[in-house]
């Protein structure tokens, strides 16, 4: 069992008693948000199609018999990347011009141009269809770019979202600490479940955090710290209090691993990349599979 010390006890406690800011109630309320939206975007032609790019993704990734969640979210970064999601074969990192509906984050990645939080969506997603637990989390990044190869870099535009809560509950008396746990970062990753501990996807930066400390996490290979902001997995995903403060807790107390190892990351890259060469026709004929859905989401996504 992982140290737990003073300072992280207070945070603990902070945070399951929640401090006079967490309720029911407010969490409730801060879901509800954004309910009619969600709801709405759901009777959509869009909605429909992504979700049918998901499950045939899930489908893909079971066929060629990819179990371990590191793999899966290794080979789902190289068909992001490589454009198998995307209208015209191409994807590209960008912060402007998007969509991001609610009730379909992902689908912005089917017009062939999207940023973090439309990414760790349809990750999250794809992972959940395929039996691994997983959700959106916020984060922030202080030094951004986690990735110069690619140039990726996360966004705040898409904190918009949630603006309006933000700005509500900072006008109540609350300390500083508290809020914190209100914070959205300037970034969205994807927390999964692998053997019973709790790990860090970002598919944006084609890398993965290992959990350090209590709402803390470090990217593997590079010494950039993420700070977690798990407001962000009560606002967007379908999560219960009970639930959502039990997955907050356990996946620093239980997440009692080792930083992951570079080797580690790079041994499921490699095998992504195997995967990939090795059916080459097969994801060529996924995507041919994909198009009439991608094209109904390019059509109707507004």
């Amino acid at each position: 069992m992982r140290e737990i010390t003073n300072a992280t006890t207070e945070q603990l406690i902070k945070f399951t008693t929640f401090n006079g800011l967490y309720t029911d109630n407010l969490m409730h309320n801060l879901q509800n948000e954004l309910k009619n939206e969600k709801a709405s975007g759901k009777t959509k032609p869009y909605y429909r199609a992504y979700l049918n790019i998901v499950k045939r993704t899930a489908e893909l990734i079971n066929s060629l018999g990819i179990e371990d969640p590191f793999t899966k979210c290794s080979f789902f970064y190289y068909l992001l990347w490589l454009g198998i999601f995307s209208k015209d074969h191409t994807y590209a990192f960008t912060d402007k011009n998007r969509i991001s509906n609610m009730s379909a984050l992902g689908a912005d990645i089917m017009l062939g141009k999207a940023a973090c939080l439309n990414n760790s969506d349809m990750l999250s997603r794809i992972l959940r269809a395929t039996g691994t637990e997983s959700y959106i989390i916020g984060c922030d990044v202080p030094d951004i770019k986690a990735n110069p190869k690619i140039g990726a870099k996360a966004t705040k535009e898409w904190q918009s979202i949630t603006s309006k809560n933000q700005s509500s509950i900072k006008q109540s008396s609350l300390d500083l600490t508290a809020l914190n746990f209100l914070d959205y970062g300037n970034h969205a990753i994807s927390l999964f479940a692998s053997k019973g501990m709790y790990y860090l996807a970002d598919p944006t930066n084609l890398s993965f955090l290992s959990i350090t400390d209590f709402l803390e996490a470090t990217y593997v290979g590079e010494k950039t710290a993420a700070y977690l902001k798990p407001a962000v997995t009560l606002m967007l995903e379908d999560i219960d209090s009970k639930h959502f403060k039990d997955l907050v807790i356990k996946s620093f107390i239980y997440s009692d691993q080792p930083p992951l190892a570079a080797d580690f990351i790079k041994y499921h890259s490699d095998l992504s990349k195997i995967l990939l060469i090795q059916n080459v026709d097969l994801i060529d004929g996924f995507h041919k599979r994909n198009k009439p859905d991608i094209d109904i989401v390019c059509q109707t996504l507004k």
